[in-house]
């Protein structure tokens, strides 16, 4: 038996765990929020956004459903679209990784995700985000020499998420989108 074989059976039993970790996670958010500072909000940034790099890993909505990868995000105007607020856009590219199914076994699948990435911060420790785009998906048929397969709904690219920043070097992140959701460690430098 393969290695993704026997993963299709534990990941049906891993299921339960990981709905319970997105409940602790929300629970976490919840909880532990800090009051919004008004002035925050609303004061515009000055200075330069960092660089981040994010590693994440989730659950896809396709076929086996398990999904990871990283991202890098590179600022593009520092006080983003809404010069009155403190907002930021980023241009994000990276590659993810997925398990899925072809011919009745697990196979790896590669994608890479283009996006724009827009996040507005809340205090210092809490922001939200939109980003849209693009993810080029090479089908694990293309890696078995069978051509191209067709997969539209995995180049659609877009999410909402936030983002818990421990320190002005690493922060959590939770995002919700397509083509999966995932939760991961946000680097900044």
């Amino acid at each position: 038996m393969s290695f993704f074989n026997m993963y299709l059976t534990f990941s049906h039993k891993m299921i339960p765990f990981v709905k319970m970790l997105w409940i602790v996670m929300a629970a976490v958010i919840v909880f532990h929020a800090a009051p919004v500072k008004a002035s925050y909000v609303g004061t515009p940034f000055e200075g330069e956004r960092p660089r981040v790099f994010d590693l994440h890993v989730g659950m896809a909505y396709y076929d086996i459903g398990m999904a990871s990868g990283g991202r890098f995000g590179i600022p593009i105007v520092h006080n983003g679209f809404v010069p009155r607020i403190n907002n930021s856009v980023y241009i994000n590219f990276g590659a993810d990784f997925y398990l899925v199914r072809y011919r009745n076994e697990a196979h790896g699948a590669l994608g890479i995700p283009i996006a724009l990435h827009w996040e507005f911060y809340f205090s210092e420790k809490w922001s939200a985000y939109g980003e849209a785009g693009i993810n080029i998906f090479f089908h694990p048929s293309l890696f078995q020499g069978d051509g191209w397969t067709r997969s539209p709904e995995r180049w659609i690219a877009g999410s909402i998420g936030g983002r818990f920043h421990i320190n002005e070097a690493v922060a959590l992140t939770l995002h919700v989108g397509n083509p999966y959701s995932s939760f991961g460690v946000l680097f900044k430098f």
